[in-house]
């Protein structure tokens, strides 16, 4: 068994199979990278940006930063996912609550959102109902969108108290519901 292992045939072998399996698994992700949209266009779109019929012929917006959240209410922060996440033609940020120094919260994830909701709502922002809701009773705050007229703000949070708060924050050119 050494004897072939020191081989220069099977060396040379090894080697040329070790350079397929990398142009392979290369080529399959370039491949696969073909079928995804970036960020910035729409998928009804061309290359010249020319939109198929029905279509707008709009780019994506990027979602707004963290920053148009502006102060988190006192004892908590606001943690960026860093990432836009876009599914037909919205793009949103995913942003997690937590406390003052980024560590885990002390209370369930639907007390930290009503928190933040109360807070953004003392700051001018609005809530904003879904069709089959008459009034705001009709609905739970933290069941509702938020809007300052330019931002969206949702409760993205797994259902139940262990869940991470976490909060998605869009454009409000987007339909809310």
């Amino acid at each position: 068994m050494m004897a072939l292992l020191r081989s220069r045939k099977t060396m040379y072998l090894l080697v040329g199979l070790v350079v397929v399996g990398l142009v392979v698994s290369g080529a399959i992700g370039l491949f696969q990278s073909f079928n995804t949209n970036p960020v910035g266009v729409p998928e009804n779109q061309g290359p010249q940006g020319q939109g198929q019929p029905g279509g707008q012929g709009q780019e994506q917006e990027p979602p707004p930063e963290v920053g148009a959240l502006g102060t988190p209410p006192s004892g908590f922060t606001y943690v960026d996912q860093d990432e836009a996440h876009c599914a037909q033609n919205v793009c949103f940020r995913l942003i997690l609550v937590a406390g003052e120094d980024g560590e885990e919260l002390d209370m369930d994830s639907d007390e930290a959102i009503g928190t933040v909701y109360e807070h953004l709502l003392a700051n001018g922002w609005r809530q904003e109902l879904p069709p089959e809701a008459e009034s705001a009773d009709d609905i739970e705050l933290t069941d509702s969108v938020l809007t300052d007229g330019d931002t969206l703000v949702a409760d993205s949070s797994a259902p139940g108290g262990d869940a991470l708060p976490i909060l998605m924050l869009g454009n409000a050119g987007t339909p809310a519901y």
